[in-house]
């Protein structure tokens, strides 16, 4: 057993951690009010990193007090112009580091909303969790998704392919045999039929998922409310 202690609390936690994934729309993240202001940097990344596991920890909390879990976060932006990547990209390998002015910083485990919830990966969304390895590309061999940031015909960047990319892992972490949950954090409604889908495979197995959506989402399912989670 293993005693995990938080303010008031001296519970024991006899169960193992359960895995969860957190897939977030990092672009959504970004036009939170508690980036509003900061302009973009690694200051900006940690506050957003920050910002998405507390909200990630309080509803793990509400939904399942007595439980320790792992957080595996993976980020969906366009990452890449061509093959190469983004100013944005370089500034979540920079917060990693939670404070630089730390020496003994533990790094992601330090975004670790409670002592019960462990953060303990981060990955990008451009290298799919479903794809093979025989498709990677780039000098690197690294990613499968190249030119998630490219120019309109006006000449206008944009992401391509990031939510299908988020919706694909979703899928393909929903087809997996353990116990994980799931935990999707953005504000599109074109999320939806992916996480219905993750719903109806998980349904019968005691996993979850959830559609973390800051404000509650447009032109949804009126019955999928139970799957949303405001913030």
């Amino acid at each position: 057993m293993r005693l995990f202690r938080t303010p008031g609390e001296t519970k024991i936690r006899s169960k193992r951690p359960k895995p969860v994934h957190v897939l977030v729309d990092w672009n959504s993240e970004l036009r939170s009010p508690v980036c509003k202001g900061l302009g973009d940097g690694p200051q900006t990344a940690r506050s957003a990193l920050k910002y998405v596991c507390r909200r990630v920890g309080k509803l793990l909390q509400d939904e399942a007090p007595d439980d320790a879990f792992f957080l595996f976060l993976r980020l969906y932006h366009g990452w890449r112009i061509g093959s190469q990547p983004t100013e944005r990209r370089r500034f979540i390998e920079e917060a990693r580091v939670f404070n630089p002015a730390d020496p003994d910083d533990k790094g992601l485990a330090e975004y670790s909303p409670r002592p019960s919830q462990v953060v303990r990966d981060l990955e990008f969304g451009d290298r799919l969790l479903g794809a093979r390895d025989a498709r990677l590309c780039g000098p690197r061999l690294d990613h499968h998704l190249p030119s998630t940031y490219q120019k309109d015909p006006r000449g206008v960047y944009g992401e391509k392919m990031v939510d299908t990319a988020l919706v694909s892992d979703l899928l393909h972490l929903a087809m997996d045999q353990d116990r994980s949950w799931i935990v999707v954090v953005g504000q599109d409604a074109d999320l939806v039929p992916g996480i219905l889908t993750a719903e109806g495979m998980l349904f019968g197995t005691d996993r979850r998922v959830f559609y973390l959506a800051r404000g509650g989402i447009k032109n949804s399912n009126p019955k999928m409310m139970d799957l949303v989670c405001r913030r």
